[in-house]
């Protein structure tokens, strides 16, 4: 199958330097002093992998560990995700640890959300509160759950889907890459291979996007914006409208329907 990707990555309205990264075909953020990116690109879908990783700690200390996480990652095949995965975000933690070391101390981290793609199925791997989301069939799938205490308390029953946006805990994570071996055991969430399908959306996004559009909107946006770079481009704006209070950073990978299908949806 053919993809079609785009991204649109933005400090926004209120931070004075962007924190995100991301990794999609290659493509990385190298010059972190650059606070704004954005490109299109399509490619077929043999060991294709991207990502958002959003960075924590201030200053320049949140982009260092987000470029120190996308610099680790390695595209590969289907049956290599999870102990591909599992490798790189070991070596992230390694070196973003070190970043640590050599800062005095000062702490960053980094979540990452990764989307493999080969020969006709994807796989989610998954640290932080960074979200995948699938538009198929007219409806909006998150496919990723948040490593966040108020994520952890719906779990748990004691919070409510609904509750959980305005809850103390929401930015709270449970999981991220900064943490050393010795105070905590990453555990990735990898997913169960998923069988692409022609009309296929995949977003990859950072809860700058999140916090500031809703699940309806994204949804509304997936469903009439036409191109990839139309719909990273919709959803951006609309964070920044609404306040762009974090980064953004939105990357759409779509698998285009055939041309015979296209022509009849019309």
């Amino acid at each position: 199958m053919k993809l079609n990707y785009a991204l649109r990555s933005d400090v926004g309205k209120v931070r004075l330097n962007n924190e995100d990264n991301f990794f999609c075909n290659g493509l990385y953020r190298e010059d972190v002093t650059q606070n704004t990116s954005s490109f299109i690109g399509a490619t077929d879908d043999r060991r294709f992998l991207a990502a958002v990783c959003d960075g924590m700690g201030g200053a320049d200390l949140g982009e260092i560990a987000s470029l120190l996480t996308v610099q680790n990652l390695t595209p590969c095949s289907i049956e290599d995700v999870a102990k591909t995965a599992a490798s790189d975000l070991q070596k992230s933690n390694t070196a973003i640890c070190e970043a640590i070391s050599k800062n005095h101390g000062r702490p960053m981290g980094s979540t990452a959300t990764l989307l493999y793609i080969d020969q006709g199925s994807a796989i989610t791997c998954h640290l932080g509160d960074s979200r995948i989301y699938l538009y198929r069939d007219k409806t909006l799938q998150q496919l990723t759950t948040d490593h966040t205490r108020a994520q952890r308390l719906v779990d748990l029953g004691l919070l409510s889907p609904e509750e959980a946006p305005q809850h103390p805990g929401k930015h709270e994570l449970t999981q991220h890459l900064g943490i050393p071996e010795e105070d905590m055991i990453l555990e990735p969430q990898l997913s169960e291979p998923l069988p692409l399908c022609p009309g296929d959306v995949f977003l990859l996004c950072s809860d700058g996007l999140t916090d500031m559009v809703d699940d309806a909107a994204i949804a509304a946006t997936l469903a009439t914006s036409g191109s990839a770079e139309n719909m990273a481009q919709s959803l951006l704006d609309q964070a920044l409208t609404a306040g762009g209070r974090d980064n953004v950073t939105v990357l759409v990978i779509q698998v285009p329907k055939p041309l015979l299908q296209r022509l009849l949806r019309k």
